[in-house]
């Protein structure tokens, strides 16, 4: 991921290019009058002038109702603990914000509402890796964010910081090789088993490992820019897949039942399926793992007045205490600088490496660009032969 660290004043009261007056977030949350249309940059998706997403209602209006935030956190492992406890809290020091969590609104499900009405979103807050933030942009369906109305982006580490400001990063999992120890003790080396044919029956993946077409591409002459032979690969080796799943307690299930004993999927969850009991191994290929970030985006058919709660809501989340929080239970490597690795952190040789490692590099916008044209592609020319 390119570093592109923007600076900016902290103030919330700063002006923007045009010269429009930002109105300050201590305004909003002391119930004062709705924000003036208009206040958001252009980028991954314009703001529209006041927009209004039906699930939100103004906390300045006067009314007494609450302004309802809907956020979506990923679902299984331990990815949840953290935005549950956070929401407990800012709800409890912000009586007139409600935020309603919602783990089941998928990217597909998302893009789907948004493509149908992009100014009546399911969610407005939503928890992302890398391909889900790249997909998002390359739809306008995910804002692009002021980050000098979030200070506490100062403190991100430059490689963590989304070029083009699409949301922001908290933390990076690491997608390598995973498979059930008891039915293969020795791991695996390369990218190159998972398409071995031995392996014929024996995988399992997560929707489309978009990953996995690009590394058996980048080993057959493509790349991100000539995914034909990654695809040209995956189709002659489609029975080396059993099943496609689509939630994470499925996948664990194939996983750690040897239905489907291997996968290529993240570090960080299977660290937590491992210590919860799971016989599940991660190993970092020979070819090196994929550096994934992860965060959160605002949907861009919030309200105004959802986009400003956003950005208090991810300001505060970038305090070291909730950043800690997130990283020790997603177990990744932290993305702000002042937040310092646990000792359960400091024990994982490839989060104590930090982000500096060797990493597969990866073009986010090719990837945002072609995800929707590679899941109709790996659908119908890999999934149909399994």
């Amino acid at each position: 991921m390119k570093a592109n660290h923007a600076t900016g004043q902290n103030s919330p009261a700063h002006r923007t290019g045009s010269g429009t007056p930002q109105v300050s977030r201590r305004f909003l949350m002391a119930g004062g009058g709705a924000l003036a249309a208009g206040l958001f940059l252009p980028g991954c998706a314009s703001k529209q002038p006041a927009a209004s997403s039906g699930s939100g209602t103004s906390a300045g209006s006067g009314s007494g109702k609450k302004l309802s935030i809907t956020m979506t956190p990923f679902a299984g492992a331990n990815l949840a603990v953290m935005p549950k406890e956070f929401v407990k809290e800012y709800e409890q020091s912000h009586p007139n914000v409600r935020i309603k969590i919602d783990d089941t609104l998928i990217l597909t499900k998302q893009t789907a509402a948004f493509q149908a009405n992009p100014h009546n979103p399911q969610n407005h807050l939503v928890f992302s890796n890398g391909g889900g933030t790249a997909a998002g942009k390359a739809t306008g369906m995910y804002l692009r964010l002021d980050y000098s109305r979030i200070p506490n982006t100062q403190y991100l580490q430059p490689q963590f910081v989304e070029p083009d400001h699409c949301g922001v990063v908290f933390g990076a999992d690491q997608m390598g090789l995973v498979f059930n120890n008891r039915t293969y003790p020795k791991g695996f080396g390369s990218w190159s088993d998972l398409w071995a044919p031995a392996q014929k029956g024996k995988l399992c993946f997560f929707t489309v490992p978009w990953w996995v077409i690009g590394m058996a591409a980048q080993q057959n002459g493509g790349g991100w820019d000539n995914m034909d032979p990654g695809f040209a690969l995956w189709q002659q080796h489609a029975k080396n897949i059993r099943t496609i799943v689509t939630a994470n307690p499925q996948f664990l299930n194939m996983l750690s039942t040897s239905e489907a004993p291997l996968t290529s999927h993240y570090l960080g969850t299977s660290t937590a399926w491992r210590q919860q009991g799971a016989p599940l191994g991660y190993q970092r290929p020979a070819e090196g793992a994929f550096f994934d970030p992860v965060g959160v985006n605002i949907n861009s058919g919030a309200s105004d007045d959802q986009v400003e709660v956003c950005y208090d809501i991810i300001n505060e989340m970038l305090k070291p205490r909730w950043n800690q929080s997130w990283v020790d239970a997603s177990i990744e490597i932290p993305a702000v600088s002042t937040t310092k690795l646990s000792d359960k952190l400091k024990a994982i040789p490839a989060i104590a490496a930090g982000a500096d490692q060797k990493f597969v590099p990866v073009d986010w916008d090719i990837v945002g660009k072609n995800m929707s044209a590679w899941t109709d592609r790996w659908n119908q020319d890999v999934v149909s032969k399994i």
